[in-house]
């Protein structure tokens, strides 16, 4: 588990192990650091204590499917002003990669089909750079808030 630091990039892996190898080989590629989860509880718990760039879940996490996600219930009922910070990301074989209105149906910033996990970098690449831009303003002002 790697240490986080202030100004480090961060993200939370909740897959499975093949999937996982990939999503964790491009989070270095890009430069973030990143914890693992086994289940959904250590999920839930790392997401209540650390302000994670980044989510990446697996639908089916845990042996369960996407209805019953005990780690998308929980992020799907965080308010709107946590859950601005983080882009959260849903892998899964029914989706379409890229699709705004699946990943808008989800409440997830991206959604990304399995298959095409070999070309996982480039797709969170783009990704994560359009969800910086789009919050940049948000997150500055949130956070100017907080400090006066």
């Amino acid at each position: 588990m790697d240490f986080f630091e202030v100004g480090d990039r961060t993200s939370l892996v909740c897959s499975d192990a093949t999937v996982g190898e990939t999503v964790r080989a491009t989070l270095r590629e890009l430069d973030f650091k990143f914890h693992t989860a086994d289940n959904a509880e250590i999920s839930i718990e790392r997401i209540r204590y650390t302000a994670y760039d980044i989510i990446i879940v697996q639908d089916d996490f845990a042996g369960g499917n996407l209805k019953a996600n005990s780690v998308l219930n929980y992020l799907s009922n965080l308010a709107m002003a946590q859950r601005r910070f983080s882009m959260v990301v849903l892998i899964g074989s029914n989706f379409k990669t890229l699709d705004a209105l699946q990943a808008f149906a989800h409440s997830v910033q991206l959604v990304v089909n399995t298959t095409d996990l070999v070309n996982f970098t480039a797709i969170l690449k783009k990704s994560w750079a359009e969800f910086d831009v789009l919050y940049r303003a948000y997150k500055s002002v949130t956070v100017a808030m907080r400090e006066s």
